[in-house]
């Protein structure tokens, strides 16, 4: 019985972090201004938890899939919306064609200088 209820209770907390931040709350809440959290940022998470970099950061999207934001962040889209998450795996640093993968792509790539030889 307990563990149902601690079940439910952990499946409560995690939609309602999950749930996106709506414009036109009445509060400030977190020092910031009345009127909901500015910015689309969760209101129930506090602003040191909410820009963590190992936690993943709603975002808005149209198509299904993953892609990538940047070398190293991936945008995972699904109908609802999407989840930026960043590659912080050490053996999996460079996003490639969505997903995190130990290759960079050709933009991502590092400078390489042409050894001349004297």
């Amino acid at each position: 019985m307990y563990s149902k209820v601690l079940v439910a209770l952990c499946l409560v907390v995690a939609v309602a972090s999950a749930v996106p931040a709506q414009p036109g709350g009445a509060w400030g809440g977190w020092g910031g201004p009345a009127g909901g959290a500015a910015g689309g940022v969760n209101p129930w998470l506090p602003p040191w938890l909410a820009g963590a970099p190992w936690l993943a950061q709603w975002s808005p999207c149209v198509g299904v899939g993953s892609s990538c934001l940047d070398c190293n962040t991936k945008l995972i889209c699904t109908k609802i919306g999407g989840l930026q998450r960043a590659c912080t795996d050490p053996t999996l640093p460079y996003c490639n064609l969505g997903q995190c993968s130990a290759t960079p792509t050709a933009e991502c790539a590092p400078a390489t200088e042409a050894i001349v030889p004297l």
